[in-house]
């Protein structure tokens, strides 16, 4: 990602930080279903709400990383935190990284509150150029986001690969043990490469 700055916009959003990270958190916890979701955002203990905790340490990362355009480096870690949650969730690979959509709509609705001004269409000079800007600014902003959002895929596909692959193993895994029970050879596709063939006589 790029290291350019956002100017005015960023400034505004950085005194807006906590009330855009605060409705960014609740926009995600509606992808859940209600009951699940008030329960993540309620419960305060991080060992019954390891998915709440998770959430709301990573979104200040996620956010400050949007803004300040770090580098993929320094967001991946807590990027790959909410990524590996809701991998083993009930999400489709689009469900799983849309929260980070999310916070664009988030961000515009903060910037139509006071005391920035709305971003509606204005004629002549000095005002037209900000406006401007501000789109400009935006616009970048959004292709930060875009850009995590394909990174947080990335991860979410790593994930489900080794999700499968564990199935896959743990599959295999019964099969040799029901096939030993049975006094049947193992076949090699039951075996696979972790376990071992029967002797052969």
């Amino acid at each position: 990602m790029g290291v350019e700055t956002i100017g005015s916009v960023r400034d505004c959003l950085r005194a807006k930080r906590h009330a855009i990270i605060e409705g960014w958190l609740a926009r995600t916890l509606q992808t859940y279903p209600e009951h699940t979701g008030q329960f993540l955002s309620q419960e305060k203990d991080p060992f019954r709400n390891p998915v709440g905790s998770t959430l709301k340490n990573a979104l200040p990362v996620l956010f400050d990383g949007v803004l300040e355009g770090r580098d993929s480096a320094q967001i991946t870690p807590a990027l790959d935190s909410i990524v590996r949650i809701r991998a083993v969730q009930d999400f489709t690979a689009s469900q799983a990284v849309a929260f980070l959509f999310l916070l664009k709509r988030v961000v515009r609705e903060a910037m139509h509150r006071p005391p920035h001004p709305p971003l509606s269409p204005t004629v002549g000079g000095e005002e037209k150029g900000e406006r401007v800007s501000v789109v400009e600014d935006l616009a970048a902003l959004d292709g930060r986001i875009d850009e995590i959002a394909l990174l947080a895929f990335d991860l979410f596909m790593k994930c489900r690969e080794r999700i499968y692959e564990i199935k896959a193993k743990e599959a295999r895994r019964r099969i040799y043990v029901l096939e030993r029970m049975y006094g049947m050879e193992p076949s090699a596709s039951a075996c696979g490469p972790d376990l071992p063939l029967a002797p052969q006589p």
